[in-house]
């Protein structure tokens, strides 16, 4: 396993048989009787953050580094009752309870999935395609501005039979299997999304993170090494793509790893669009 990804492991409960009614956004509703901005809205405060799969790995990891920062709203099928800050949540299945939750949330950030790059298309169908769909449903719908989606490497994997070629976002995508594939089904529904709706969707194919300390000694070879993205790292990285100004740009792909040197996946995009400077660096003496 290959821990790129959160685990919440959707997909307990069989489909609901209507589908829940949440209301579509509407930017006239924040408008006063004069049509301008309530004045409410517009004061400083904490942005709101939606994390789905918060008990899962990354999640648990975003949690610590944002407890002090932002609103956190956290989701997980998982949710342990001994953690009243998470609210208990199968995202395969369409369902009011879980979708209001969505409401009066800035950034939605979607973790939850399950993380084998082993499954199979059965293991992937609810909590990886299901919880996708009704997740991105809810956050178009509610209005939220800004949709953050944990792609993976393996969206591109199939480039490590290509010796020697970098590793860029504007290469022709070719998953290494059912789990890749499925993470370029999201960026996929992602860019559809944020033509359709007044959202920004910002995709981060995210390399090798362990468990725990995730250090660089404890990784399996060369290959992992070049994809190794540091705890400091990713919080470096997710705190870009929730913060950056990105201009009129609505839909953004781009790799997620550490400084690794000779790695082969290119970072210039991320640095770029997202501001993201990376410091650790797999082959290096200290970190």
């Amino acid at each position: 396993m290959r821990p790129d990804d959160t685990r919440e492991d959707e997909g307990r409960n069989g489909p609901s048989e209507t589908l829940p009614s949440l209301p579509i956004y509407d930017a006239d509703d924040e408008l006063d009787d004069e049509g301008e901005l309530d004045e409410e809205d517009l004061e400083d405060g904490p942005r709101t953050v939606l994390i789905t799969g918060a008990c899962g790995n990354i999640g648990r990891k975003l949690r610590a580094a944002w407890s002090e920062i932002y609103d956190l709203v956290l989701l997980d099928v998982n949710a342990d009752p001994d953690d009243p800050d998470v609210i208990g949540a199968d995202l395969s299945v369409l369902d009011d309870d879980w979708i209001t939750h969505f409401h009066n949330v800035d950034t939605v950030v979607h973790l939850a999935a399950n993380p084998s790059e082993f499954a199979t298309w059965e293991e992937l169908e609810r909590p990886n395609l299901d919880a996708l769909c009704n997740v991105f449903h809810a956050a178009a719908l509610a209005g939220v501005e800004r949709l953050i989606f944990a792609s993976s490497n393996h969206a591109m994997g199939g480039y490590r039979e290509i010796p020697d070629m970098p590793i860029t976002v504007d290469l022709p995508p070719l998953p290494d299997g059912p789990y890749g594939a499925a993470k370029l089904m999201g960026e996929r529904l992602g860019q559809s999304l944020a033509r359709a709706f007044d959202i920004t969707f910002i995709a981060l194919r995210l390399g090798w993170v362990q468990q725990g300390e995730n250090r660089p000694d404890t990784l399996p070879d060369d290959w992992s090494r070049q994809l190794w993205l540091s705890n400091g790292d990713l919080v470096r990285l997710f705190d870009c793509a929730v913060e950056a100004d990105v201009g009129d740009r609505s839909f953004l792909v781009v790799n997620g790893l550490s400084n690794n040197r000779d790695t082969r996946w290119e970072l210039a995009a991320t640095a770029d669009l997202l501001g993201y400077s990376p410091e650790d660096d797999a082959f290096g003496e200290e970190l």
